[in-house]
């Protein structure tokens, strides 16, 4: 619908003036008046019916965020820390089985631990 009524103002502007301009009627003050009301309304009509749709849209949006947020099973999907941790301190790298750094590549389950590189 709100197509249509866009479609309808900017023909019935274009007619208008290519009439006019058959008609050499384009130089009289009555026709310019006429030629230019019809652009301002094509003009109003198109950025008020392109807000309304931004609103509407938002509007929609919104509504969809709170549904997903209400549904039955939804979690948090934050970083998980204990209350007790600072969370700008920096943070240290490698696995920590039973209180050592371990590194990466000698962490094998089942085998001996090796504490940075040394057997224990």
């Amino acid at each position: 619908m709100k197509s249509t009524i866009k479609l309808f103002l900017v023909l019935l502007t274009v007619v208008t003036i290519i009439v006019a301009w058959i008609t050499h009627q384009l130089s009289q003050p009555r026709m310019q008046i006429l030629i230019s009301i019809l652009i301002v309304m094509s003009l109003i009509v198109f950025f008020a019916m392109n807000f309304l749709e931004h609103r509407d849209e938002k509007r929609r949006r919104t509504m969809r965020e709170s549904e997903k947020k209400h549904e039955k099973g939804h979690t948090e999907t934050g970083p998980k820390r204990s209350d007790t941790s600072f969370s700008l301190r920096e943070k240290k790298s490698g696995l920590t089985w039973g209180g050592g750094n371990i590194k990466a590549s000698e962490a094998t389950r089942g085998a001996r631990r090796k504490f940075l590189g040394k057997r224990s």
